[in-house]
């Protein structure tokens, strides 16, 4: 109606006897697209962990509109999974016997992590070489036991090694020294809080649940078993490491005892 009359009557007084605001007038109104329900739809499933505020952003909607088709659709945002504590620590009076191994089975590292899924959660343990990195053993299990970790050892082990873990009443376990004592080896412990002490076992775990848990999260456990056979194998024979030269576990190994047979 103001802008039909503009040129008889200025904006300020027309805007006066309608008793609106006169920046309503300059005001330009831009209706945005409704984003369609397949958009929003697949706009989630791409961030499901975001909520309808960060949602309307990406889709440039308001938040109300898009919480109200979410609720429609019966869309919501993905929670973290609680996490599962797996470190009970005890005391134990064995100390930390960690030192730079310049062969492969002077010293091992073991521990474990927990995978959630669909229905119960799985345990995964694992036990490495130090010098190579490579998976000498490892098992999955429904349970968080003494077993899991037991089955996790390696079977022969050169004289005089060296097994490492943290505190947790697994590894503590008499049943557990007892078998690092029946291989010829010494148990070594982390100091207490010091999860860095056992880096090389943290580290593989993180590679593991970047690579494998979090692009395709399992659902139950025999795919899960599946995966991790997949990843330990990749990692062994084939994954390059940075710290080792860009050599996969067993590259690494097989150059070493060349150059050994080269001394000899």
């Amino acid at each position: 109606m103001i802008r039909s009359r503009k040129a008889m009557l200025p904006v300020a007084r027309a805007c006066g006897l309608l008793g609106v605001p006169r920046a309503s007038f300059y005001r330009d109104p831009v209706e945005k697209p409704q984003v369609r329900d397949a958009e929003l739809e697949a706009l989630s499933g791409k961030h499901p962990r975001f909520g309808y505020r960060r949602l309307a952003v990406l889709g440039g909607q308001t938040p109300k509109r898009v919480r109200l088709k979410m609720e429609r659709m019966g869309l919501t945002a993905k929670m973290p999974k609680k996490k599962v504590r797996t470190t009970y620590s005890v005391p134990v009076h064995e100390q930390n016997l960690c030192t730079l191994p310049v062969a492969p089975g002077q010293l091992l590292v073991s521990d474990f992590t927990y995978i959630a899924l669909a229905r119960g959660t799985a345990f995964f343990a694992v036990t490495l070489d130090a010098f190579s990195r490579r998976v000498c053993g490892y098992s999955v299990s429904r349970r968080m036991d003494t077993a899991l970790v037991l089955e996790a050892l390696p079977g022969r082990v050169c004289e005089g090694w060296v097994h490492h873990s943290d505190r947790g009443v697994q590894y503590a376990s008499l049943e557990f020294r007892n078998r690092i004592l029946e291989l010829g080896g010494q148990s070594s412990f982390s100091r207490k809080a010091r999860p860095g002490d056992n880096a090389k076992a943290e580290s593989f775990f993180a590679r593991f649940k970047d690579e494998v848990v979090r692009t395709d999260e399992p659902q139950t456990f025999e795919p899960l078993c599946k995966k991790i056979d997949d990843f330990v194998s990749f990692y062994n024979e084939t994954r390059p490491h940075s710290s080792l030269g860009n050599l996969s576990p067993r590259q690494f190994e097989e150059q070493y005892k060349l150059k050994e047979m080269c001394v000899s």
